[in-house]
């Protein structure tokens, strides 16, 4: 982002002026003194606190007279984002520290968005406290009552899954830590406006805090470097950027769109992704091969197996997820070494990438001090080590680990796991400003050298903005380790934040038949429906773990075309903004999962709509569902069918859309899922396909020819020879008619 930020060219005169720029729901006002306010929907929601800064161990601050402004102006500028208008602030520590600080806001003009920034000017040094806060405080915002009521949403913890929902109040803590607040959503008690607050750059080492103002006594929200950095370089660049939507999903995608802008973040790595876009086999956590061979004497044997029941059963898995059971660990269980075990892989990782001719997505945890790859063990490159972890600091590490891994064995995606563990582990990536960031980047770049894509696996918030930065980066676990019966399967939260970054859900790994004995986990699945459903519906990877002869092939294959190609929709399903309402007032909203997705094909949308558990019952209407490029829920819905349906072809419930839908009180074994379907001005809906998850899915149906408002050809994809029913209904008569589709030889019908 520096690269960008050098536009903003500073002006170094004092101008007086007080400015009042507006876009869209947007509007931000700047004053010379240094201050600024922002309304939202015509009314004032923020207003800036004090500018403070650590150095030599003790705050800088504009509040006590110790930071002064001593310099403003004002300029336009263009770059990728779009043109803007910039205000600019110079400051000065008085007394023992010679500090110079430049801060600017910057509002865009072709989206509801502004952009703070404190540039470095000098070095700081002895600027660390606790890790949990910020080390300076631009921009605060003071938090405070009126005028409307408003909430707030964070996610935190690993895989970024764990949702922090309250009330906007300074009554009420604001979820501040190394490990999530961020982005920042608040939004109205109406979700008709609502903001996103993040940091804009170098977001492994940047953070959020609440402070007190010891003069005013007001609580403010503040941005800047985690507290724990212990010194910053001058010319260092932090910023944040604030973006204004209609709901929580709005804001979060014009923010993300922001972010995915701004870096250039090139999307094609993740929609050619194979794992994204092709049914895989899983051995990590959960799965029923996870550290267990069963009756087999190593993994080559185990994926052998596996491999010739998915020929016989005709289950088209096309690669293989190998877990942390393979490789070299240190004492501490760190990486030692980064190859196969000749007990796990007698004859090599190679043997069984050559027998199943699946491609390898690897697993990888943090490193191990005494990894044989650092200069300091006799290795070849640079790492820092310290007593519980250690980091490599050289892109050429990650050349020689990915080239050889992709020649000898085929890898084809890099998951790095375990990284909120690698920053509590190594002091110095919470500690140096960058550092963080680096690590990130050389492993994406030598990724995108050799052809390789990345997933994140238990990432904080932080790195999954990092990855705005790295293409390579195209997928993430957005839930906890799969255990049969556990709650994983919850992912309508966290796909919003993925998916605003440009990043594929991935649920994790889950077991299709209830029973399996002889598995590392023995518990029962009790909903092997909802863990394919969610697995489908999320548009990341699909990843079965069964035990041999277990695998429910019915539901593997509703998930996918005969090939093993994913049936994804055009919009991951994610909760809906009324479920925020509900958990911040405790009102206006489902108690429970209700989440939507749904697929776009020509003039037409398909909604999907599933409820996992709910508390009590609930009548949705039809300006909750999120917008389509072809429908606004919230002013006009289409003539539209509501049906239910078994993965056998039977439609169980049909009648037209009225605008609401009653969603019972349920639970995983009865969860409830509805799919809405346009009526033509036939009167027929096309239903899809009804023995899958997603009966219209923009996978299979690429294009659609109308003529008076009626489909006239459907144009589907599929492999040479699949046979596709293709149901419609007609609402007239209240029956269906299938259709038998042969792909031809050029996949398509």
């Amino acid at each position: 982002m520096a690269d960008n930020l050098g536009l903003l060219s500073v002006l170094l005169c004092t101008i007086l002026f007080q400015v009042s720029l507006a876009v869209g729901n947007l509007n931000v006002e700047a004053f010379s003194n240094g201050s600024f306010s922002i309304s939202v929907g015509g009314k004032q929601w923020f207003r800036s606190g004090s500018v403070g800064v650590r150095d030599l161990g003790r705050w800088w601050s504009q509040e006590d007279g110790s930071l002064e402004l001593t310099g403003s102006g004002q300029s336009e500028g263009v770059i990728n984002v779009g043109p803007f208008t910039s205000y600019y602030y110079e400051w000065q520590a008085k007394g023992a520290s010679s500090l110079t600080l430049t801060t600017t806001v910057s509002v865009f003009e072709q989206m509801p968005a502004v952009l703070f920034v404190l540039v470095f000017n000098d070095k700081a040094t002895n600027t660390s406290s606790n890790v949990n806060s910020t080390l300076s405080t631009f921009p605060s915002f003071v938090i405070e009552e009126g005028p409307v009521d408003r909430g707030y949403v964070t996610w935190s913890g690993n895989m970024a899954r764990f949702m922090k929902i309250d009330r906007w109040s300074p009554d009420v803590p604001i979820y501040s830590n190394i490990d999530g607040g961020l982005p920042l959503v608040v939004y109205d008690s109406v979700m008709e406006n609502a903001v996103v607050m993040a940091p804009a750059s170098d977001f492994m080492s940047a953070n959020q805090a609440t402070f007190n103002n010891t003069t005013t006594g007001e609580k403010t929200l503040a941005f800047g470097p985690l507290s724990s950095i212990t010194e910053i370089p001058a010319g260092y660049v932090c910023s944040m950027v604030l973006v204004a939507g209609n709901n929580v999903t709005d804001s979060m995608m014009q923010f993300g769109n922001f972010l995915k802008t701004f870096y250039k973040k090139d999307e094609s790595y993740r929609k050619s992704d194979f794992t994204i876009n092709y049914l895989g086999y899983w051995t990590d956590n959960g799965a029923c091969y996870y550290y267990d061979t069963g009756n087999y004497s190593n993994y080559e044997e185990v994926l052998d197996a596996v491999y010739a029941d998915a020929q016989t059963a005709n289950i088209p898995f096309r690669y293989l997820q190998i877990d942390s059971w393979w490789y070299y660990k240190g004492p501490e269980n760190g990486v030692k070494n980064w190859t196969a075990k000749p007990s796990i892989f007698p004859n090599g990782i190679e043997a069984v990438a050559k027998k199943t001719g699946w491609p390898i997505e690897a697993h990888n945890r943090w490193w191990s001090p005494v990894t044989d790859y650092a200069k300091q063990n006799g290795g070849k490159f640079e790492f820092i080590v310290e007593s519980e972890a250690s980091l490599p600091v050289e892109e050429e590490f990650w050349d020689f680990l990915f080239s050889s891994s992709k020649e000898t064995w085929n890898l084809l995606v890099y998951e790095q796991d375990w990284l909120d563990v690698a920053v509590t582990r190594l002091q110095a990536l919470r500690n140096t400003v960058g550092l963080g960031r680096m690590w990130l980047k050389q492993m994406g770049a030598a990724a995108t050298r050799y052809g390789l894509t990345i997933q994140y696996c238990m990432p904080w918030p932080r790195h999954l903005l990092q990855s705005v930065e790295i293409s390579a980066v195209t997928q993430s676990r957005i839930s906890d380790d799969y255990t049969p019966g556990n709650s994983q399967w919850q992912i309508g939260d966290t796909t919003i934040l993925a998916s605003a970054l440009g990043l594929a859900a991935f649920k994790d790994n889950f077991h299709t038949s209830v029973i399996e004995k002889g598995c590392h986990n023995t518990e029962n699945e009790p909903a092997p429906a909802l863990e394919t459903y969610a697995a489908a519906l999320s548009g990341g990877p699909v990843g079965p773990s069964d035990h041999i002869l277990k695998a429910n092939r019915t539901l593997i294959m509703a998930t996918c075309m005969s090939d093993g190609r994913l049936l994804k929709p055009t919009h991951p399903v994610m909760s809906l903004d009324s479920t925020f309402l509900y958990r911040a007032f405790q009102s206006s909203g489902p108690n429970g999962q209700l989440w939507a997705a749904y697929t776009e094909v020509g003039p037409f949308t398909w909604y999907y709509i599933i409820s996992g558990t709910m508390s009590s019952a609930y009548t949705m209407h039809a300006s909750e569902l999120p917008p389509s490029t072809n429908v606004k829920p919230r002013t006009s819905f289409p003539p539209s069918l509501a049906y239910t349906y078994t993965l056998d072809g039977t439609v169980v419930k049909a009648m037209n859309f009225t605008g609401t839908l009653d969603i019972p009180e349920c639970s995983v074994t009865d969860f409830q899922y509805w799919t809405l379907s346009p009526i033509m001005a036939s009167g027929w809906a096309l239903l899809g396909e009804l023995n899958k998850v997603l009966p219209v899915s923009e996978t299979r149906v690429v294009d659609i020819i109308t003529s008076n408002g009626d489909i006239h050809v459907v144009y589907l994809s599929g492999e040479p020879g699949e046979v596709v029913p293709v149901t419609v209904y007609d609402t007239g008569s209240g029956t269906t008619e299938v259709t038998s589709c042969t792909i031809d030889s050029s996949g398509n019908s």
